[in-house]
């Protein structure tokens, strides 16, 4: 889990150092708006518990039932359901393409793929 996080970290890190180069998710326009502090550490935990419920799943479908391994897959979906109502609001703020993708894609949400379009064939409308 600390490398899941590890990794949500950087790469929600990276793209967020090149994000002036990017496209906004909707409009395809260079140069998408400000972007607070929160949204950042927000996008970082939802990519971060979407990567750890992926892990956790693979874990259990290859060991026998282990509650201690039950109970961290709970708590990931659990964070996942409580993240959800601000997803739309966070996708809205990160707007630049790969943020967009990267999020959206990490985490389960009913949502994901709609309203939103990106130019790369990813993440088009439903």
């Amino acid at each position: 889990m600390t490398a899941v996080s590890a990794a949500a970290a950087w790469w929600v890190g990276f793209f967020a150092v090149i994000r002036h180069r990017g496209v906004h998710h909707i409009t395809l326009e260079p140069h998408p708006g400000t972007l607070h502090e929160q949204a950042l550490g927000t996008a970082v935990g939802t990519v971060a518990y979407g990567m750890a419920t992926r892990v956790i799943e693979a874990a259990l479908r290859g060991s026998v039932d282990d509650p201690t391994l039950r109970a961290a897959y709970c708590r990931a979906i659990e964070a996942g359901i409580c993240a959800e109502p601000e997803l739309p609001r966070l996708i809205d703020e990160l707007a630049e393409l790969r943020l967009v993708d990267l999020v959206s894609t990490t985490a389960r949400w009913r949502g994901r793929f709609t309203k939103y379009a990106g130019g790369t064939g990813a993440g088009q409308v439903e």
